[in-house]
This record gives structure tokens, sequence and C-alpha cells, in this order.
């Protein structure tokens, strides 16, 4: 894990690079801040009241830390992060009731393009705003602003209009159905298209733009589950019993997955990953 970060008056702005990681944060403090986390590549989880938000590549998520998120990371996850005060984004958009849930969106919409912009031009200020307090006044105002934008604009002006703003619709819908049937062992597309109520063409269309087709979506949260139960049960779990709590048809088929998903056997990733725990508690 590495995170390389600068201090821009009371903003900051860390580029944090992650293998797995599973935690939790939040203190329930007035003073603790509003987070943007944009995420480059691997996969960010948040879980609060027994809600799930998924944070995949080229999604940013913006969240209260006042309050208690459980967090996991996928392998090799890249993610900006920017921290700014409560208030100052507590005062643009009217009610805080707003930041009640985390709000996911994707950087193709204008409002992130324009923040993902102002990321850039941060980092490419940064000795100009270490040399000026009003700059560094005038960057938390620009990105209180942005992030403000972000949760003010009307979903339907988010997703879209016509065929596309339906077929991101009908993708996050399905992504959210699939993994509420994850521990099915009968999931597959035409379960996901009953539930959402539309054709078996139209489910296959709204992934043609994504780098997932149906199943391997699933593939995908069903290994970072089964991966999640390996790290905490610390090699005590046998195999096979995880790829049977996770649906995969037999061992070998859950172990072929994961070579190919993280580039080695699920018990050789497990001995590598004390050994590196056991390095590092003993310095």
């Amino acid at each position: 894990m590495s995170a390389r970060g600068h201090h821009f008056g009371d903003l900051l702005s860390i580029d944090f690079r992650s293998d797995a990681l599973t935690g939790v944060s939040g203190r329930n403090l007035d003073r603790d801040p509003i987070v943007a986390d944009l995420v480059v590549s691997g996969r960010l989880d948040f879980r609060r009241e027994g809600r799930r938000y998924p944070v995949l590549p080229g999604q940013i998520c913006i969240r209260d830390t006042r309050f208690t998120w459980r967090f996991s990371c996928a392998p090799a996850t890249r993610v900006r992060v920017v921290s700014i005060p409560r208030h100052a984004l507590t005062a643009r958009i009217g009610s805080p009731k707003r930041l009640d849930r985390a709000h996911i969106e994707d950087a193709g919409s204008p409002e992130v393009g324009l923040f993902v912009h102002f990321l850039e031009a941060l980092e490419k200020s940064r000795d100009d705003l270490d040399r000026s307090a009003w700059a560094r006044s005038i960057a938390l105002d620009s990105c209180a602003t942005l992030l403000a934008g972000i949760l003010a604009t009307p979903q339907e002006t988010r997703s879209g209009t016509g065929a596309n703003g339906h077929r991101e619709a009908t993708l996050r819908a399905a992504m959210h159905a699939i993994e509420t049937h994850l521990d099915r062992p009968d999931l597959s597309p035409e379960l996901i298209a009953r539930a959402l109520g539309v054709s078996l063409r139209t489910l296959h269309r709204s992934f043609s733009g994504s780098s997932d087709s149906v199943m391997s979506f699933a593939r995908r949260l069903r290994l970072q589950g089964a991966h999640d139960d390996l790290v905490r049960a610390g090699g005590t779990a046998g195999v096979s019993e995880i790829a049977a709590r996770w649906n995969f048809s037999d061992a070998s088929h859950f172990i072929r997955n994961f070579r190919e998903f993280y580039g080695t056997t699920p018990a050789a990733y497990v001995l590598a990953r004390g050994h590196r725990d056991r390095h590092r508690r003993h310095g």
C-alpha cells in the first residue's frame, strides 16, 4: 500500500494505491471531512447500514466520513482521493441530508469530467499553490463548488437522455441485481433480465459499453468475495469450502478463475500474503 498526498491548505489530495485491503473509517465527529474517491483502477466497496456502494474504474464516490463506513479494495486498486472540510461543502448544498448516503457518478458525465480536469490542474499548480494562501483558498472554493455541482445535478441529467441514458440506467440496475443475487447458484443473464423486467437482448446491450459481460461481472464479484474470505481465514478455510460458498462449480474451477485474475493460486496467494504480514510486523 502507498499513499502520496499533498495539503493545499484545508484541501487534501492523495494518490492512493493498494493491494487487497479491508477496514473501517469514520469517527462520528462533526469535524470529519467530506471525501471524494475517484477510482482509476481496481475497485472500491463501501458499506453502511446494510447498503453496499461499489465504485468501479471511471467512477467517483462522494461520502461523509463522519459516518462509519466499512470498505474494501480489490488488488491493484488506485484511487485519487480529495478531502475537504465539511463546512466548505455543506454551505453550498443547502441540506446536509444530501450526504446521508454515498453518491456515485460516472467520470463520463460533464460535471465529473470537469472535476477530473480540476485535479489535473491542481497537481500542475502545486508549486504556485504552496506559495500563495490566496490561491489555496481559491482551490478549496473551486473544489467545493464542483462537488456541490455533482451532488446537485438531477439524476436524469447525469444519466443522459434517450437510448444512452436508458442503457446506462439498465446497466446500473443490472449490476445491483447481480450483487443482490450473488448467493444464488442459478444466477444467469435470464434470471437478471426477469428481475429487471427487460428482455435478454436489452440486458446484454446494456453491458456492451463496459469491460464486462453479465456473467464476467458476476464472476469478478464472486472472486472478490472469495478473496476476502481467504484473507480473513488466513488459510484455515478450505478452498473447496470457499468455492462452494461463492457458487463456483468445484474447487478446480475456482482455482482456475482465481489464477487468471490474481496471477497465482489461492494457496500461494495466502502463503505470500502471510509472509508479507510477518515481515511487516517484524520490520
